[in-house]
């Protein structure tokens, strides 16, 4: 595995092809999406919405709370338990479809009316919609 903290270190297209070989082989699941953890850390939420909220009330950074972007989503329990009470609408991105599948059917299924997107690719290939994300 290379080391991803080396400065020098340039992603292939085999280190994405390996990537996406790992997660396909994962489920669908908060279990899969974790590790084998079948429940969302509750810190890790209460931590990361404290942090965006102090980003949100700086006035020089002027952020909207009409968009936020998942990338990486997974089956979308950031999208949830994170995004989702902080803004208006969330769009996923995530290279597996069958994670993106679940979140639309079951995981994110009572709030899918506020994820307008959700994008089945890599981020090394995504482009967002241009002017959408602050």
């Amino acid at each position: 595995m290379p080391d991803l903290r080396n400065a020098s270190f340039k992603p292939t297209s085999t280190w994405y092809e390996d990537a996406d070989t790992y997660w396909r082989a994962v489920p669908s699941s908060i279990g899969g999406m974790l590790g084998g953890l079948d429940q969302v850390h509750t810190p890790d939420i209460r931590d990361s919405r404290a942090f965006l909220t102090k980003l949100q009330s700086n006035p020089t950074l002027s952020l909207s709370t009409k968009y936020a972007c998942d990338c990486g989503a997974g089956i979308g329990r950031v999208t949830k338990n994170l995004l989702l009470p902080l803004f208006d609408r969330v769009d996923l991105v995530e290279q597996n479809p069958d994670f993106l599948n679940e979140a639309r059917s079951s995981y994110l299924e009572q709030e899918i009316q506020r994820v307008p997107d959700m994008f089945a690719t890599g981020l090394q290939l995504f482009t967002p919609p241009q002017g959408r994300y602050d």
